[in-house]
């Protein structure tokens, strides 16, 4: 009998677990809440991609089908800088279904950043959401219970690729101009500096992060940049909560007045308000601040 384990991780101190199932044999109220107030399911066209983000283990996509969940995972790993995995599996090797989620969540992306797995386990019938970071921050458990009521009927008819796809689809949830990894600020604002990254004459996007690596903070924003912005045609903030510090990148050249702004930053981000150097930066980039 299939059913789904809910399943959510926090990076931080501490971990957070969220478990649930829902039956397919039985529509209880909530369920039915559900199914009124869903939306129509409509696929994402995007280009083609480069990597690999589904991982057919128990050989149940077509060749088309594989290729589409790709590109399409692919183009949330680039665009919303999220950590995306398809995974489908025959045998857990002994492990929980939850277990071998986050085990293939390290392996493939060493555990880092804002992740989104999606684990089709065929051995017990429990598929697994995996979510970290923005993903574990932003996604509701309604949302969430919304994709999965009706991905449960996408695969039990055997149409695996609509339920990727409407799982996968949960990332778009997730703001395309903050990528708060270190879970640094509370929801509300994440979605005011959302808007207010939004009204900036550039296109900016801001990354909060907790380094603990040996990489350089230059570094690791130079890979994201890439990631976001192939064209080099944006500026990509990046706060590290371990350091205190705020730094930028760009393919162009920073202006004199945003190289000025991020050393007035530094008094602000020492002192943790990080939501006040941002908007400090807003100011300079002709945005709307936050409030």
């Amino acid at each position: 009998m299939k059913k789904f384990l809910y399943t959510a991780f926090l990076l931080a101190v501490s971990c957070v677990f969220c478990f649930g199932c829902a039956k397919k044999e039985s529509k209880t109220d909530s369920e039915s809440t559900i199914q009124a107030t869903s939306q129509p399911f409509t696929e994402r066209e995007v280009a083609d991609t480069t990597g690999t983000f589904v991982f057919d283990k128990a050989g149940i996509l077509s060749a088309d089908d594989l290729k589409a969940c790709n590109n399409y995972a692919g183009w949330l790993y680039n665009e919303k800088l999220i950590n995306a995995a398809v995974i489908t599996v025959s045998n857990l090797d002994g492990k929980t279904p939850y277990d071998y989620a986050a085990e293939e969540f390290g392996k493939i992306y060493e555990g880092k950043g804002s992740g989104l797995v999606i684990l089709i386990n065929n051995e017990t019938d429990e598929d697994v959401i995996y979510k970290t970071g923005a993903c574990f921050s932003v996604i509701d458990q309604k949302t969430q219970d919304n994709a999965l009521f009706w991905a449960t009927k996408d695969f039990v008819s055997n149409d695996y690729r609509k339920g990727i796809m409407r799982l996968l689809q949960l990332g778009e949830v997730c703001p395309s101009h903050i990528i708060d990894n270190a879970q640094v600020f509370e929801y509300d604002r994440v979605a005011a500096l959302e808007k207010a990254l939004a009204s900036c004459k550039s296109d900016v996007t801001l990354l909060a992060t907790l380094n603990g690596s040996s990489v350089k903070n230059e570094d690791i924003l130079k890979d994201y940049y890439k990631r976001r912005y192939s064209l080099g045609n944006g500026i990509m903030l990046m706060i590290d909560t371990k350091s205190g510090s705020m730094i930028a990148y760009s393919d162009e050249k920073l202006s004199s007045g945003l190289e000025a702004a991020l050393k007035d930053t530094a008094a602000l981000t020492a002192k943790k308000d990080y939501f006040g150097a941002v908007n400090k930066i807003i100011e300079v980039l002709d945005g709307k601040k936050a409030s």
